[in-house]
């Protein structure tokens, strides 16, 4: 059947297969992370993180305002647009594996081992920049074969390649290699006139500094109004701490963690034996090829394992197309050796081709799939459910980002202030900073940076003014941590969150901690009270079903859990010096379903015994 179809169709057979499978099990609403920052700038016309990703933002816009009659969650319209990207890089991975292997089974049997491998299907179920920068490099690649067998798809390639840089930067990496490849089949003079056509799409960065000029957005990171500030923005110089700073000394136990770990768990032991077959057989026929992909792969692991951030695996994914590319020469090597010594086996190991990587599906489903993943938009909308009128809250990052798309897409609680303590270490420098503005919007009497020094919002000088002035003004003060704030290292020079809010009590408040200055602390009758009333109207899907496994709980979503997991442990153990034993158990219980806990299971024990 496969030998009746052209590529193209058999592609777009596969794009569908994908974005029925991607749409099934993406997100029905905002998930986590970088999410809501995207999403808020999408809706608002504003700028999000650096690098600012002008493309993305705005392929969002399109979606959030061209999908309203068909989804009502602006999120999941959104998403659905990651989830049509990553089935397009299955396609345009088809067509990249189509072109370097005879096999059309093989090539269809290892693009679907690719799109329901675990990294790529996660990434296409929510909002994020992965999937499309796979859909660019797959059609890169794709060009790449065709310009090395002398077709004229120069222009193509280099105005695909162009844009893709207005996605995601991490291309930039992989330049030198298909520049080699350009100049290996033309010269250096047929290809210097395309310079201006390879800039053009950089014209979409434009939409930054014209963001922060002319936009109404409350998210305006960065200002990047003047040219340092744009630049400063663009390349990302904030997260270069963050880059080429592990200790030399544990390189290779990285190396090893993405072999034996993250390569195994994305293809599994059966395929990756195919590998090595793959890239000496390319090595033999398309030389430029193998040097072009090996140059991906090798500069994506030197960058990635080098890169101290918590979700690394995702930068992986280029490295994957390529091993998947190797495997699928491998394979079609493999094929056609067997098809010359024992002819009646070929079919049958075709169709197992085929069904090996649905048998993946079905493997990888349970944990990657996201459509009744509720937690994180749940755990954002109690927090702004249990805020008192005109209440302050104090945040990190991933959930102040899914608070704003609750604030600023969805509008609800417009009186609630929600600040990013992240934000607040050191970025704060003067009246006009763009976060400072940010603030001053939800809060038009927040106190002037006129005076303080620039250690002030560092060393929580300026943090514990805020809460002072909130709590004088009669605005309820919110914290909401995940109780790791210790673990941070000491060389990073700043205190914890804890320790900028030692000056200040802490008592439970639904799942967040209120705060108070020392001697207003209310009686611990009306705390529980106030609490008790306060847990009922809690959503809570999907926070039990892990039943104490620390193991099986997403790890983007980690900090969600443990502030359940903290909440339920903290009122328990104020109910049970009360003697609320009903109200004690209760909430034990409820830790226990999350997390084991040596504490809790005493408490319960206490509480079950005649």
């Amino acid at each position: 059947m496969l030998q009746t179809l052209s590529d193209r169709k058999i592609a777009w057979l596969l794009f569908a297969l994908a974005a029925v499978v991607y749409a099934a099990t993406m997100c029905r609403t905002i998930y986590t992370g970088d999410d809501g920052d995207f999403e808020t700038a999408m809706y608002t016309l504003g700028i999000c993180h650096p690098t600012g990703y002008p493309l993305f933002t705005l392929l969002g816009r399109a979606f959030l305002f061209g999908l309203v009659p068909l989804i009502e969650e602006p999120a999941a319209r959104v998403n659905l647009m990651t989830a049509l990207f990553g089935a397009g890089a299955v396609a345009m991975f088809y067509r990249f594996v189509a072109s370097i292997v005879t096999s059309r089974a093989v090539s269809v049997s290892v693009a679907l081992l690719l799109a329901f491998a675990p990294t790529l299907w996660q990434q296409s179920l929510s909002c994020e920049v992965y999937t499309l920068t796979a859909l660019f490099l797959c059609t890169i690649l794709w060009l790449s074969v065709r310009l090395e067998r002398g077709e004229p798809v120069l222009k193509s390639l280099v105005l695909v390649y162009g844009l893709s840089l207005t996605n995601n930067l991490t291309m930039a990496l992989f330049l030198p290699g298909f520049l080699l490849l350009a100049l290996y089949k033309v010269s250096f003079k047929k290809l210097l006139p395309l310079v201006p056509l390879f800039l053009l799409p950089l014209l979409l960065y434009a939409y930054i500094p014209l963001a922060a000029h002319f936009s109404d957005s409350p998210l305006k990171w960065g200002d990047p109004q003047t040219w340092p500030r744009f630049f400063q923005h663009v390349n990302g110089s904030q997260y270069r701490p963050l880059m080429f700073t592990q200790p030399l000394g544990t390189w290779h136990l990285r190396l090893w963690s993405y072999a034996s770990g993250a390569l195994w768990k994305e293809f599994g032991g059966v395929f990756l034996a195919f590998m090595l077959p793959g890239m000496i057989a390319l090595g033999k026929r398309k030389r430029a090829i193998l040097a072009l992909t090996g140059w991906v792969f090798i500069v994506d692991i030197i960058y990635a394992t080098n890169y101290a951030i918590a979700d690394i695996y995702v930068y992986y994914i280029p490295s994957y197309l390529c091993v998947a590319a190797w495997i699928a020469v491998g394979m079609g090597q493999v094929g056609t050796w067997l098809s010359g010594k024992c002819p009646p086996v070929v079919r049958p190991l075709a169709i197992l081709a085929l069904l090996t990587p649905l048998v993946q599906m079905t493997t990888h489903l349970a944990t990657t799939e996201k459509s009744s993943n509720f937690i994180e938009a749940d755990f954002a909308a109690n927090i702004l459910t249990s805020s008192p009128k005109n209440a302050v809250v104090l945040a990190t990052n991933n959930t102040v980002f899914t608070l704003w798309y609750l604030k600023f897409v969805k509008h609800q609680r417009p009186d609630v202030a929600v600040l990013n303590v992240d934000l607040l270490e050191g970025t704060l420098s003067n009246d006009t900073d763009w976060y400072f503005v940010h603030l001053q919007r939800q809060w038009p009497s927040l106190p002037s940076l006129h005076g303080l020094s620039r250690e002030a919002t560092a060393d929580g000088t300026y943090l514990q003014l805020l809460v002072r002035m909130a709590l004088a003004e009669n605005r309820p003060v919110l914290l909401v941590s995940d109780d790791r704030q210790d673990d941070r290292p000491a060389e990073v020079g700043f205190p914890t969150l804890n320790q900028r809010l030692q000056p200040f009590v802490r008592v439970p408040w639904g799942i967040t901690q209120r705060l108070y200055e020392p001697g207003n602390v209310p009686e611990s009758t009306a705390l529980l009270a106030q609490n008790a009333a306060l847990w009922p109207q809690l959503k809570t899907r999907g926070v039990y079903r892990n039943h104490g496994n620390e193991d099986e709980s997403d790890p983007l979503q980690l900090h969600v859990m443990v502030r359940y997991f903290s909440a339920h442990k903290a009122l328990a153990q104020l109910a049970e010096k009360q003697g609320q034993e009903e109200l004690a158990r209760e909430h034990y219980t409820g830790a226990s379903f999350i997390f084991r806990d040596s504490e809790v299971e005493a408490g319960l024990k206490r509480l079950t015994l005649p």
